[in-house]
């Protein structure tokens, strides 16, 4: 294998497969990529047997081959290489890797093709085309609300619903609901899958790389068992999650009885404040209504907060406390100027949606105070 290649093409390759990818592993080849020059591009492949991914970049093919390499060892080589020369790379009957750049040498061992995990291919059987800055915008204001123990593995993925009447995508840690609407996706099968978080956070990171025009796509491509995602030159490959999610449509509030809205940034703000008094364990945040008037308030055994915001709000006096957090992941997320607040009552899960705005709710229990 010969390679003639710029080190901000090499370096960009290198960061896009290394993000994302769990470097915990008992296994030392997956401390290792593939770089596997074909075709006349440089095809560039991480994974921790979970997700995979997928990268090409230009080079000049002088000669086709394949190798693994430690990633780290190399990524730290190729970040003090000289930024104004061309990087050389050349691997040697025993499996020695050699770079240079201008006077610059270093070699390292590498690993032959055969001994790293097989990348299992992207079925186009059941694809499904998005926008990506749409597909965006769903799963980041969703997966805050996907749970992060262990022990809930159903709930630390993502659900993707897709009907002949819409398209979901779902998330949950069982104390908050977040969902997101898209119209039917058209030409599409129906199907209901569960998607680690983890991978959809690194589409969602490379598409804020990438920059795609308003009009480009990405490529979903959903089988039995995985997902893949095809955005340009990058593939990314999961695992699905196994198992039956909850049945959301269960919890959300259908009845309106208690309802105000106001500004998102002005009790995102207060709620802020509210939380560095609310203490470190059980912490609650008490909201009550009352005369056209929002009470934010907090306590803790050494301290106590109280904030006052202006809402249109008439009905008799109500109160319901919070999780903080759950509240300010909402309003960081939510992307609207004005929020909308729905109870049936002090028990029973609150509704949270953008004023003006059906296409995402947010459903959040409340704690007893």
């Amino acid at each position: 294998m010969k390679i003639n290649i710029t080190k901000s093409t090499l370096l960009e390759g290198i960061q896009i497969i290394s993000a994302g990818v769990s470097s915990r592993t008992t296994l030392p080849i997956l401390h290792n990529f593939l770089m596997e020059a074909t075709g006349g591009k440089l095809k560039l492949v991480r994974t921790d047997m979970e997700m995979a991914t997928v990268h090409y970049v230009n080079a000049e093919i002088e000669e086709e081959g394949s190798i693994t390499i430690p990633l780290k060892e190399f990524s730290d080589i190729i970040k003090n290489l000289p930024d104004d020369k061309e990087i050389n790379l050349q691997l040697d009957e025993n499996n020695k890797f050699h770079i240079k750049s201008g006077k610059s040498k270093f070699w390292v061992i590498g690993t032959p093709k055969n001994e790293y995990p097989a990348i299992p291919e992207v079925e186009h059987k059941n694809s499904v085309v998005l926008n990506p800055i749409e597909l965006q915008n769903m799963i980041e204001k969703t997966a805050f609300s996907a749970s992060t123990q262990e022990t809930r593995y159903i709930l630390n993925g993502l659900l993707w619903n897709n009907t002949a009447e819409k398209f979901e995508i779902v998330a949950t840690d069982g104390g908050r609901l977040a969902i997101a609407t898209h119209s039917a996706l058209v030409g599409s099968k129906e199907f209901k899958i569960i998607i680690p978080t983890k991978i959809l956070n690194e589409v969602c990171r490379y598409i804020s790389i990438a920059k795609p025009a308003k009009d480009g796509t990405i490529e979903v491509n959903v089988s039995a068992n995985q997902v893949s995602f095809v955005i340009k030159e990058t593939t990314f490959i999961s695992r699905l999650i196994e198992g039956n999610f909850p049945n959301y449509n269960q919890v959300i509030p259908t009845k309106k009885n208690i309802n105000f809205e106001v500004f998102s940034k002005e009790l995102l703000a207060s709620t802020r404040r509210s939380a560095l008094c609310a203490g470190e364990f059980g912490s609650v945040v008490k909201y009550k209504l009352e005369n056209n008037n929002l009470t934010v308030s907090s306590n803790s055994q050494n301290m106590e907060f109280t904030d006052e915001i202006p809402v249109e709000y008439t009905q008799e006096p109500f109160e319901a406390a919070f999780n903080p957090q759950y509240i300010i992941d909402v309003l960081k997320n939510i992307g609207s100027e004005k929020v909308s607040f729905s109870f049936v009552n002090a028990s029973q899960p609150v509704l949270v949606e953008p004023v003006e705005d059906n296409t995402f709710k947010y459903v959040i229990m409340p704690v007893r105070a």
